[in-house]
């Protein structure tokens, strides 16, 4: 069940001489979707050096190096003056499965699989099962299957349907070109703030490096959430995207700034996504020898599970203790980021505490994002190997 985090763990797997199967439910080709950049902070460049595949993803990415200059806030509405420019974040837009992909066995990737139920064997072995009739049997299951996930029912027990956030996301991708009108500088990464919604937009491979697109692309998401119900309270039919009209979009954003009517009007066939997720979240990430990471979860985020299974481990012979360690670490981090990405949004949506002046969302965004980027991960996961295997166990 393959994901960005999956990816990159079957590929250090697989260097390491375990015999990792990825399942992918789409076509080779959905790895070259458009605008699936990952901004990468401090906390994932170390993981992903720790596993080797920086790199590689740097070489994919729209500068030669780690580069200063994370995203910056600015209003919505009248001269977009600039509210809070966060320039701590160490970030870059690369193509991360376009770097990560190529590097894996196309022999042990199996696309178009889509994975209906897991069960266990009288071995105490997994058995997936898939669409298709086909059945594979497993050691250790990693669950990377999105928010809709199917393993999440057999980890939680129970049926955890994802719940709807209020919230609905309009996106498209944009040439520069097109908006040469817009006078804020639109190559860098933008939050624009507004009254119960927001924007976000950033550039896509502006570089020669890249082979999905030639020319540098704005990918946008145009942020709308309803204050007014209660989470949960609110059911939405399938599919939760489509396509739009271009007058919905323009309703919902009647009365911001120049810039933005720029960008909108330049949004001729946009999609709306209703964003979904888990709540409550969950309280374990493991059951048996079945894992979850990555949207599954509810949340995106690095696991650290790679530096808890060592490679020379077979997973036959993986010690309980370990998936243990695994849900320990990761169950309270991935939902204390699901948690604070939702302050986030609310304070974007000057929906923060004391009302959303210009002052206290300054306040509000100052070192919001330290107890992740700066997080020691590393101490965190030695602590929890020295459980495991004692002071000398994690070489």
């Amino acid at each position: 069940m393959c994901g960005l985090v999956w990816s990159v763990h079957s590929l250090k797997a697989s260097l390491h001489g375990t015999r990792v199967l990825t399942f992918q439910q789409w076509h080779w080709t959905c790895f070259r979707e458009v605008g699936a950049g990952v901004a990468i902070g401090p906390n994932a460049l170390f993981t992903l050096k720790e596993l080797g595949v920086l790199e590689v993803v740097l070489a994919k990415s729209d500068a030669e190096g780690p580069t200063m200059g994370g995203f910056r806030f600015i209003s919505g509405s009248g001269a977009h003056e600039l509210i809070y420019d966060d320039s701590i974040l160490m970030a870059c837009q690369p193509s991360f499965l376009e770097a990560i992909v190529p590097m894996l066995d196309p022999c042990l990737v199996h696309m178009e699989q889509r994975c209906i139920s897991v069960s266990t064997s009288s071995s105490g072995t997994h058995v997936l099962h898939f669409a298709d009739g086909s059945t594979y049997e497993a050691d250790l299951v990693v669950g990377a299957d999105g928010i809709k996930s199917t393993l999440r029912e057999f980890v939680s027990g129970q049926r955890t349907s994802p719940t709807y956030s209020n919230s609905v996301a309009y996106r498209s991708v944009l040439s520069p070109d097109a908006l040469k009108a817009v006078k804020t500088d639109i190559m860098r990464p933008l939050c624009w703030i507004g009254n119960d919604k927001h924007i976000i937009t950033y550039p896509v491979q502006a570089n020669q490096k890249a082979v999905v697109l030639t020319t540098p692309k704005i990918n946008v998401v145009v942020f709308s959430t309803d204050y007014t119900v209660p989470i949960g309270s609110v059911n939405v039919a399938l599919p939760w995207a489509k396509p739009v009209s271009q007058d919905e979009l323009l309703r919902e954003y009647s009365g911001w700034g120049e810039d933005v009517n720029i960008i909108l009007k330049e949004m001729k066939d946009p999609s709306k996504w209703c964003i979904h997720f888990l709540y409550p979240p969950l309280s374990s990430f493991v059951r048996q020898r079945v894992v979850l990471v990555g949207d599954a979860v509810g949340s995106r985020h690095v696991t650290s599970s790679r530096f808890l299974i060592r490679p020379i481990t077979p997973f036959r012979q993986l010690p309980q203790d370990v998936l243990k360690a695994y849900d320990s670490i990761r169950v309270a981090r991935a939902n204390m980021v699901q948690k604070m990405s939702t302050i986030k949004g609310n304070i974007v949506d000057r929906r923060g505490p004391g009302g959303g002046s210009i002052p206290q969302i300054q306040e509000q965004l100052r070192d919001i994002w330290n107890p992740i980027w700066h997080h020691d991960l590393k101490a965190e996961v030695k602590r929890a190997a020295e459980s495991i295997y004692g002071p000398r166990g994690l070489l």
